[in-house]
């Protein structure tokens, strides 16, 4: 008989897993990677945001060159009769709080509105901005039904992609986050920090209207002797409110903001951007009126249409004296530093 020849082989290891500390090792670098990249993606939208924007902006030039060549004009900031009392819209609250990121680090928590009752010009503007189904019959008041109904009609170019607003808007309005330019005229001391008063009346000085847009205004390229390259149009803010505001009209330059304690306590830091400030209501009891002064939430930046319809990106910290003599559109100014 023949012997049965065995083969014998040796026995196979079981596949080798990972450790504990591997799996740890590896999710650690995982996690170290996310966070290296993070910020690169969060920049990388924010800079297509901010580029969504000025494009925006250039919307904003051009239709508002094309209601100049039709009108010989640009938009009044607002038209209003003056010796019309009209009373304001008061909204005590609003379905979701604002929140704001205001200069020297403050945040504002906006919680109640009143709209003005005058058009301005983002209802001027809205055939130039190809919005033709948004249609306002302006010889009767906003809060007619139909005219309402018009107004909670979002606008697209009308809202920085970048801005942060609540979805639950006030009466279903339309946000916007673009003024026009008001101008710049001095209202306090420097030396005592005070309001600067008439000496004959004992009121303030009355407003230099010398932007762009204001109450009734009709400015056009000729009145824009400082040139249409040094003088702002449109500038960003925090927060415009709604487009069928009249208080969403215009932003200018200000030293009154933020307020100053009185000498010789130490002052409040400076900012020419991210400003919030409010006003009595005409319709009386607690109701505030809003103000903002141009800003973003682009970081250190802000992004303004010039005159010549020109879109560009200023930084937060330009001279002072520069960003004023920008608010102008006939001071004469000579602009010799860089902006």
């Amino acid at each position: 008989m023949q012997a049965r020849r065995v083969c014998c082989y040796p026995p196979q290891k079981a596949p080798r897993g990972f450790t504990l500390v591997e799996l740890l090792v590896v999710i650690a670098i995982i996690a170290l990677l996310v966070a290296m990249l993070l910020p690169a993606v969060q920049r990388a939208r924010e800079a297509a945001r901010r580029s969504s924007c000025i494009n925006n902006m250039k919307q904003l030039g051009l239709a508002a060159h094309n209601y100049h060549d039709t009108h010989l004009t640009f938009p009044s900031g607002w038209v209003e009769n003056p010796s019309v009392v009209t009373m304001d819209y008061p909204y005590p609250s609003l379905p979701a709080t604002v929140t704001l990121p205001l200069a020297n680090n403050q945040i504002l928590q906006l919680n109640d509105w009143s709209m003005g009752p005058h058009y301005g010009w983002h209802t001027m503007l809205l055939p130039q901005m190809d919005q033709g189904t948004i249609i306002l019959n302006f010889s009767k008041p906003k809060n007619d039904k139909e005219n309402w109904q018009m107004l909670q009609v979002p606008v697209e170019p009308y809202v920085c992609p970048s801005a942060s607003y609540p979805p639950a808007r006030l009466q279903n309005l339309g946000y916007t986050s673009y003024r026009g330019n008001l101008g710049w005229w001095p209202t306090i001391d420097p030396v005592t920090r005070q309001p600067i008063v008439d000496p004959v009346t004992g009121l303030p000085p009355a407003p230099l209207n010398n932007g762009i847009f204001y109450q009734n205004s009709s400015v056009n390229f000729r009145d824009a002797t400082d040139g249409t390259t040094q003088t702002f149009l449109f500038g960003e803010t925090l927060f415009g409110g709604y487009w069928g505001d009249n208080y969403s009209c215009c932003a200018r330059a200000r030293d009154d903001q933020p307020v100053q304690p009185a000498a010789p306590a130490t002052q409040v830091p400076h900012a020419n951007f991210d400003l919030h400030w409010t006003a009595p209501s005409n319709a009386g009891g607690s109701n505030l009126v809003h103000f903002f002064s141009f800003g973003s939430f682009h970081g250190d930046v802000v992004n303004f249409t010039m005159l010549d319809g020109s879109a560009r990106s200023i930084a937060k910290n330009i001279d002072t004296t520069i960003f004023r003599a920008l608010c102008t559109r006939n001071g004469r100014e000579a602009i010799s530093g860089s902006y």
